[in-house]
């Protein structure tokens, strides 16, 4: 084997290895979870959502009813 040849292939080996990062320690990703649909309408919301059926009812709290005035107009849909 030639010196030209034989750098040639220390070459290459140093290029893999390096590309293979060295195989020091397992680096995972982290998985990306995406969010429940019921926790698109509000942390609390999801949290009540999955509560056990048979807990005792969540205390409601500001924001949770919305008031609704009979008097107004309706808006038209056409």
């Amino acid at each position: 084997m030639t010196k030209v040849t034989f750098l040639g292939l220390l070459a290459v080996t140093a290029l893999g290895l390096t590309a293979c990062g060295g195989g020091g320690g397992s680096h995972q990703t982290p998985l990306n979870t995406p969010a429940k649909l019921e926790d698109k309408f509000g942390t609390p919301f999801g949290q009540d959502f999955r509560a056990d059926p048979n807990a005792s009812p969540a205390a409601v709290k500001s924001g949770d009813v919305i008031p609704v005035d009979p008097t107004v107009t309706p808006t038209t849909l056409h």
